[in-house]
């Protein structure tokens, strides 16, 4: 709960920067020895640097609900600590808020951890004892980099709009929304680039679209079978190598559905301009970069379909769908590494991969729009199924990917058992039908389709939201619940659960688990003669003092005033 006087401060900070005056930064320092912690906020308060608040936590937990509770530019942790270790809080910073910078401050010399720590997204990696001068210029360095780049500025308004969104979840939806909605205004397109930061431009490059297919059944140095954590960790650290790979292109990526990821490029004038380099050549060097990168530093093996390119930002939805066709052309092409939608279109390839093109997007429709809005593409569909009647062959295989692919939404959201599954069996439903009748019946196929579709997807969110609620009520007490728990026992990502949780029940998971923390601390606190730690512990926080803090937060006042509040009554 953040009160009207830390969003005044919020909003203060916010004019300050945008009329140029020096930015005010919070750091959180994270350390199981409180000399330690102690130690670096004082010589971090006693810098030059432009610092107002230092806050310490002595563990992972700590740190993940002060994070969750506040905004912060920078975080600096120990390697090996109890409870959750360095590694650990490493990777939920990067699920929950994967541009917050991080320097690690550890005893261990291991390369092994160096690396993983890097990989992971680390600016810096000290080892201990750190010498003060050099802490305080590895800081100053990160936050010159946030100034530069105005990051600061951009996580003040977020965080004053809409707190409970991670970063990573508004910057996703905004380059989401970019390469694929259409019929933006020239103001959306600002205020999208205002959202996803770093270098895309307005205007004066060529755009394209990448995306990268990664090969997660084996991977990593150990180049052992994956696990899900595994694999969502490499996908992860992925996007922090292309990103890097792109930075002379301009690039930003960010994750796509499944195994792939997806990249929106930039050339400048001169450098798309076929007298200074071959655009092909361009696009080569891109794509070799992103494949040699992926396989050196995180022993990946990925390949890449690349789109055209276009001096207009308006046509990014359009490359999107080229960069989807061409990276389907590899199940055709496995041996290529890298595919350009030129290549395909002049290989004569395009008409059935337009169709996979489509299908997919229907699909998609399906679930996230009313079945009145899906009556412009499925007119265009059932035409483009009428125009197939010369080759019978190719028309049953589009007709059957369509209503099959279709027909297998209704296994990923309910129960194969049940009667009206089978009703939209296509074996079933256009049994005894021509050509003309089967397309002139489709219309209604998908509408029927689409009305079961959303009530399964409705009682299958509801249900998952159900048991995760009835998994927190059971686990608060446990110190160490992570997100992960969580969405291990409902088999989701973190990333679903959390967009499901707060799509339904209006506030984010960790708000939830709070509320039930404090809410049982005031009961034992009301209704028994519990010492403060001992209610720390039954509601899952280690240590006393930092109980204290969140149920100030959520109440107002401190636990032993609460009870004196609530006895005296």
């Amino acid at each position: 709960m953040i009160n009207d006087a830390t969003i005044m401060k919020r909003k203060c900070g916010l004019l300050s920067s945008l009329k140029g005056e020096a930015p005010m930064y919070k750091i959180l320092v994270v350390d199981d020895e409180p000399r330690v912690s102690a130690g670096i906020k004082f010589f971090l308060m006693s810098s030059e640097l432009q610092i107002s608040h230092v806050e310490t936590a002595s563990n992972g937990f700590e740190a993940l609900d002060c994070l969750r509770m506040d905004t912060y530019d920078l975080v600096l942790t120990d390697i090996q600590m109890s409870m959750m270790n360095g590694i650990e809080l490493m990777e939920a910073i990067l699920l929950e808020q994967p541009h917050l910078p991080v320097v690690v401050i550890s005893a261990h010399e291991k390369f092994d951890f160096a690396k993983m720590s890097l990989r992971l997204g680390a600016k810096d990696y000290l080892i201990k004892p750190v010498e003060v001068d050099e802490l305080i210029h590895v800081v100053g360095k990160v936050l010159q980099e946030l100034k530069e780049t105005g990051r600061q500025s951009l996580r003040q308004v977020n965080s004053n709009e809409n707190k409970d969104i991670p970063l990573l979840v508004k910057r996703q939806e905004a380059l989401i929304e970019l390469v694929t909605a259409r019929d933006l205004l020239e103001t959306d397109y600002r205020e999208l680039l205002d959202e996803i930061g770093g270098p895309l431009k307005e205007a004066g490059c060529y755009y394209g679209i990448a995306i990268v297919h990664l090969n997660l059944s084996k991977g990593g140095f150990s180049n052992k079978e994956m696990t899900l954590r595994d694999r969502r960790l490499l996908k992860y650290a992925s996007i922090n190598i292309l990103e890097e790979s792109l930075s002379d292109w301009c690039g930003v990526a960010f994750g796509g559905f499944g195994n792939e990821l997806i990249c929106v490029i930039q050339l400048n004038e001169e450098g798309a301009s076929p007298a200074r380099l071959p655009i092909h050549s361009h696009l080569n060097l891109i794509g070799q970069t992103i494949i040699m990168n992926l396989k050196q530093y995180l022993n990946v093996v990925a390949t890449v379909g690349i789109s055209t390119l276009s001096p207009n930002l308006t046509m990014l939805p359009k490359l999107m769908e080229e960069a989807e066709a061409v990276i389907e052309w590899r199940k055709l092409h496995p041996n290529n590494r890298v595919l350009y939608y030129e290549d395909m279109a002049a290989l004569d390839n395009l008409k059935m991969m337009e169709w996979v093109v489509k299908v997919d997007e229907l699909a998609l429709q399906l679930k996230t729009e009313e079945t009145s809005e899906l009556s412009p593409n499925l007119e265009v569909m059932q035409s483009l199924l009428s125009s197939m009647n010369h080759s019978e062959g190719l028309l049953q295989s589009c007709f059957g990917m369509l209503v099959y692919r279709l027909y297998g939404l209704l296994f990923d959201h309910g129960y194969e058992s049940s009667e009206p599954f089978r009703h939209f069996d296509p074996d079933v439903y256009f049994r005894s039908m021509d050509n003309s009748q089967k397309i002139e019946k489709l219309m209604h196929y998908v509408g029927e389709l689409s009305a079961l579709l959303k009530k399964c997807m409705s009682e299958r969110e509801q249900s998952v939201v159900s048991r995760i609620t009835t998994y927190i009520r059971l686990h608060y007490g446990d110190y160490e619940l992570k997100i992960q728990d969580i969405a291990g026992e409902v088999h989701f990502s973190a990333a679903y659960i959390s967009y499901l949780f707060k799509k339904e029940m209006n506030q984010n998971v960790w708000d939830f688990v709070s509320e039930v923390r404090i809410e049982e601390a005031k009961r034992l606190l009301s209704s028994t003669d519990m010492k403060r730690y001992e209610v720390s512990y039954l509601v899952g926080y280690q240590s006393p003092e930092h109980f204290s803090r969140m149920f100030k937060r959520y109440t107002g006042i401190s636990p032993a005033d609460y009870r004196k509040e609530f006895r005296g009554n």
